[in-house]
């Protein structure tokens, strides 16, 4: 499809009719059937965890307000409208296709022409689902809200504030803020903060920063030149969590509070996403054109550890090594003859420990790295939130815009979201040697946008060009704002660890309560003996804190360590590292001997990081910046272990 150059953005039109061209003979996406009225709210609530809520319509059970309050009390107001919802739409969905299904007696025995039967639109939605009005007045015996139901942050003090918008009810998202201007460089400051007590992000951006709308085109009249707010990660003395920091069962329901935040937050900007649904051939064998998950675990097989498929890293390290200050790395053409040659040995050779890059030049090989994007059969974004990435540039503010596409990496599987990583620190390197290479973010961002999000949005319909301009631009300020913000869009927002913490807790005080159950006569002294265990923070901080930490597999095995409020977890991980003077060692025996030879320890070295296990969490890998007496307060019940890890 031929589109007029639009300027500013020659870059992408010209990636556009070259991918047009070059891959007019590929399959094209087949769009998937219609869902049935009600299968996206069904899928919906599978995704956000709540499947026993299908079931249970499913089976003819109802479920009441103070069911619904209790499956939601570690949500946030914002999170729990969002539920709420979905779960509204679902029930009047089924009450109606129940009214088709069943043959009622009015259906048999009709009313008279001349009698009026009225059948009020609120009787279709059960009581139990609709939205109550919000009491003013509470009343002596009314049982306390849950932490998360007023704003969207769980504090550790206790304390919640009332929300005074719905736009700004919520988790915030990323504990970031602006780098530090002086004086002389800003007239007038702003400080804006998120609405959660939690984590605030604090931005400090002149009059003229704020009022500037951004755009790819507008902000960057020169492709070579990055104008965009500079923000750095806020402290937070709990220890800033990145994703694979936690475990595999802990990501999963981090998953589930994001999915649910991304629609609240679309839902107050009136943004209507649903998951793309395209039906792709998918291979079984070979390497382009197969699916993220099966590269990676067919690499894994060789090379135990792999993230990455490994024919994407090869592109990546040859790229970095022989083409980082090539000009028009991603923009200049190649031989078809070299690019086919070299996608064929590299799906013959590659494995076979045969292959060599050849006569293959730098753009050759850009070229068929972008053709590998562009083949996944499911994209790099991922097919259930791929619109939602350009979506994004509908929120008309900055910090939301942020907050959306950190949820939507946070949704991503481990395959793509490590792959997208990759990429994007790789892009990042290119730009820096944008003054070599005439690569630019803004260039870097219009060629990889259609790559990453042309193909698998085309269909048989063409769009208009007042759409594809507008795509165009959208997209392309998206993959700029990837690159740029990437080391704060992978973190995840403290809040959410809050509200995974409360999870954990409310689990096992049910738990205890069940299980106390068949001993009624000595529940209430048994129950009240088993909370008595946890001590409260006024007892942690009138004693002395020692901590038992672990280290199977250093030759310190273990230690006890005294924490006082300036205890990092790297002060902790320092105890187990070798000084000067050390004589331990592992345990040998020479000539009927036994002793230690220090020549053979163990010790902690920086790929070491200190873990807390257990409590309330099932694992987390702590930043060395933690503040462990802060942390033993919140989940004193904890067990320290220190263990290695390849990079954080």
């Amino acid at each position: 499809m031929a589109v007029s150059s639009h300027k500013g953005m020659d870059d992408y039109w010209n990636e556009f009719q070259t991918i047009e061209q070059s891959d007019s003979h590929s399959d094209e996406d087949e769009l998937s059937k219609t869902p049935d009225e009600g299968e996206i709210e069904e899928a919906w609530l599978k995704r956000a965890g709540y499947s026993h809520v299908i079931s249970q319509f499913k089976e003819g059970g109802d479920i009441s307000e103070a069911d619904l309050d209790l499956m939601t009390s570690s949500l946030t107001h914002a999170q729990r409208e969002a539920v709420r919802k979905r779960i509204n739409i679902l029930t009047t969905t089924m009450r109606k296709k129940d009214k088709v299904t069943k043959i009622h007696v009015k259906d048999i025995f009709a009313a008279p022409k001349d009698v009026h039967v009225h059948t009020s639109h609120a009787n279709t939605l059960p009581q139990a689902y609709t939205t109550p009005k919000r009491n003013t007045t509470k009343s002596p015996d009314q049982r306390p809200s849950s932490p998360f139901s007023h704003k969207g942050g769980y504090s550790m003090a206790g304390g919640t504030n009332e929300i005074t918008s719905y736009v700004d009810a919520g988790v915030a998202t990323l504990g970031i803020h602006h780098r530090t201007k002086s004086k002389n460089e800003a007239n007038h400051l702003y400080n804006f903060s998120d609405t959660s007590d939690d984590m605030e992000i604090h931005l400090d951006f002149t009059t003229e920063e704020l009022e500037k709308p951004f755009s790819p085109v507008a902000t960057f009249p020169d492709p070579h030149r990055i104008e965009l707010p500079a923000f750095d990660v806020s402290s937070d003395p709990l220890g800033i969590t990145y994703i694979g920091d936690l475990a595999d069962c802990d990501i999963e329901r981090v998953r589930e509070l994001a999915f649910i935040e991304l629609t609240a937050l679309l839902d107050a900007y009136n943004i209507d996403h649903k998951p793309m649904k395209r039906k792709r051939k998918v291979k079984d064998q070979g390497i382009f054109g197969l699916p993220l998950k099966l590269l990676v675990e067919q690499d894994q097989k060789r090379s135990p550890g792999t993230k990455v498929p490994v024919v994407f890293q090869a592109m990546i390290d040859y790229l970095e090594k022989e083409g980082l200050n090539t000009e028009g790395i991603f923009r200049v053409s190649a031989s078809d003859a070299r690019t086919k040659q070299l996608r064929q040995d590299l799906e013959d050779k590659l494995y076979q420990g045969l292959f060599s890059w050849g006569d293959a030049g730098v753009h050759d090989v850009a070229v068929v790295f972008k053709q590998f994007l562009r083949e996944l059969p499911s994209p790099l974004l991922s097919n259930e939130n791929f619109d939602a990435f350009p979506q994004v540039c509908n929120i008309p503010d900055l910090l939301k815009q942020l907050k959306a596409l950190n949820l939507l990496i946070i949704l991503l599987t481990d395959e793509h979201r490590n792959t997208l990583k990759v990429l994007l620190r790789f892009l990042r390197k290119i730009v820096s040697h944008s003054n070599m290479n005439k690569m630019g973010l803004n260039n870097i961002a219009m060629i990889m946008a259609p790559n990453l999000f042309l193909l698998h949005a085309r269909s048989k319909e063409k769009l208009h060009l007042e759409t594809e301009l507008k795509k165009a631009e959208s997209t392309s300020k998206i993959v700029t704002m990837l690159i740029h913000y990437q080391d704060s869009l992978w973190t995840v927002p403290s809040s959410f660890i809050a509200q995974l913490r409360h999870q954990y807790t409310v689990e096992a005080h049910r738990k205890a309560d069940k299980s106390l159950l068949s001993k009624f006569s000595r529940k209430k002294e048994k129950t009240e003996d088993k909370y008595k265990k946890l001590p409260n923070n006024d007892q942690l901080e009138s004693q002395d804190v020692v901590i038992k930490v672990q280290a199977p597999h250093l030759t310190k095995s273990s230690a006890l360590v005294q924490l006082d409020n300036s205890t990092t977890a790297a002060d902790v991980v320092d105890k187990f590292k070798c000084e000067n003077g050390d004589t331990i060692g592992e345990v040998e025996t020479s000539a009927g001997h036994v002793y230690r030879n220090p020549n053979n320890a163990h010790y902690a070295h920086d790929t070491d990081y200190l873990f807390e296990v257990g409590g309330n969490i099932a694992e987390r890998c702590l930043d060395p910046r933690t503040k462990m007496m802060e942390l033993y307060h919140v989940n004193p019940t904890a067990e320290w272990v220190i263990k290695s890890r390849k990079y954080r």
